[in-house]
């Protein structure tokens, strides 16, 4: 399980945090712009795991619209 919330919104760019199995402790981030599709920063969670593919699975909701937090399973 891949937990992940969203710390700001600047200039466009939203800040998130990503927690493998929820463990605060291995967190990693992403800041992206997600009209512009530009990257700014990318930080691997600490996991075996693709979280990045997890969390851009997961991260809209029904009307395309990016969530506050959620949580996506391991598939």
């Amino acid at each position: 399980m891949l937990t992940f919330k969203l710390i700001s919104i600047i200039d466009g760019f939203y800040h998130y945090e990503i927690y493998p199995e929820g463990d605060e402790s291995k967190k990693g981030w992403i800041i992206f712009n997600p009209n512009t599709q530009e990257l700014k920063e990318k930080i691997e969670p600490d996991s075996p795991f693709n979280c990045f593919s997890h969390f851009f699975s997961s991260v809209e909701d029904e009307n395309g619209n990016l969530k506050e937090s959620g949580m996506a399973a391991w598939y």
